[in-house]
């Protein structure tokens, strides 16, 4: 029986309170206060989960979390939810709505047929957002702001999808519907070959640099932008190499072949044939929508040049928090004791590296680039 709800919900429970079950308690209570979000995780993770105000209470059990809520969020790894859907299926409302956050949808789908036919309704979610970090401390309640957020139907005919969606674009997000196999296909491409690939770059880099120390030292710039998101936890990318091995392993393949048709190019000299590729590669990549976030969502960076003295850093930060700019991450690049020092600012959109730029320049008289 497929269920939803007649009523705004007044009433959520997030299993699993890392970067997104976090993110997701602190958005809802920032952009929906009525609503109740109590969090279920490790004892220390509530009281942080607490404290940082993405909860409002914590419960002591699975049941007790879910058997009161209006609309339940897995926030776990793909595995843990597997595990978890037989449970909540037991403990659940009729009227309520289940839904989960991981990156692969279809064997979490077919599950949750079996399970939700006489109470409930499962609708597979999965937000294009993420952060380098993890944890309650990297949780941000802006994290879904323009980020698209798919939900998956098996036929596009749950009406429950209209609670879910209401809610999910509350907090900011775009919603997107779509099969789950679909998905699993897409992100295989968009998502988990790029994962792969920033990994397979890093390390052969890493095996250059063993004879040759400078490969690592010159990895800047383009180098470092692309390969940035291999410093995601092996942890966090287990399950989804697992349980969309089929399809990833396919656009592995897919990107092995059009490597070796570059190569031949390149050997080759073939500008003409380069040329096409290059131009086809801007036009698609400029098509791109430039207010969407996702998986591979770029930072804005800026390089400031300051005096090393005591207090200098501190006095940068206070000045763009007073403009109320968040720095998404700081990097110290190199320092000369005593001299100057290089930091790179990173920014989440164009117009705070702006605002960062405007800012900075007024307040001090400082290097930028």
């Amino acid at each position: 029986m497929k269920s939803s709800l007649a009523h705004s919900p007044q009433r959520i429970a997030v299993i699993g309170l890392g970067v997104i079950g976090g993110s997701l308690g602190l958005a809802i209570k920032h952009y929906r206060p009525e609503i109740h979000v109590v969090g279920f995780d490790t004892g220390t993770v509530m009281d942080r989960a607490r404290k940082r105000g993405a909860i409002d209470s914590a419960a002591k059990t699975l049941k007790h979390a879910v058997e009161r809520a209006d609309i339940v969020f897995l926030c776990t790894p793909i595995s843990t939810i597997l595990s978890l859907l037989p449970r909540v299926a037991r403990f659940i409302q009729p009227h309520a709505v289940v839904t989960d956050v991981g990156s692969v949808k279809g064997i979490i789908q077919a599950r949750a047929k079996k399970l939700f036919t006489s109470k409930g309704a499962f609708i597979g979610g999965h937000p294009m957002a993420g952060s380098e970090g993890s944890g309650i401390e990297y949780a941000d309640a802006l994290l879904f702001q323009n980020a698209v957020y798919v939900l998956c139907l098996e036929n596009g005919k749950n009406p429950a999808v209209k609670t879910l969606a209401a809610l999910v674009r509350s907090i900011g997000a775009r919603v997107m519907v779509m099969n789950a196999n679909e998905h699993d296909r897409i992100a295989a491409t968009i998502s988990h070959l790029p994962q792969l690939l920033a990994v397979t770059m890093m390390n052969l880099a890493g095996q250059k640099n063993r004879s040759n120390p400078e490969f690592l030292q010159l990895a800047a710039g383009g180098f470092r932008d692309i390969t940035r998101i291999a410093s995601s936890p092996f942890p966090m990318w287990k399950d989804i190499l697992r349980y969309n091995r089929t399809q990833i392993a396919s656009v592995v393949k897919e990107i092995a072949s059009q490597l070796h048709v570059m190569e031949n190019d390149v050997r080759l000299d073939k500008p003409a044939h380069l040329l096409r590729k290059f131009r086809s590669a801007k036009s698609l990549r400029d098509a791109i929508p430039k207010n969407s976030k996702g998986f591979l969502h770029p930072l804005h960076d800026i390089y400031v040049w300051v005096n090393d003295t005591p207090g200098a850093l501190s006095r940068i930060t206070t000045a763009l928090f007073r403009a109320g700019i968040n720095i998404h991450d700081i990097e110290l690049l190199k320092i000369r004791e005593g001299e100057v020092g290089t930091f790179r600012f990173s920014f989440d959109s164009a117009e705070d590296a702006r605002a960062a730029k405007r800012t900075l320049l007024k307040t001090f008289k400082l290097k930028l680039q």
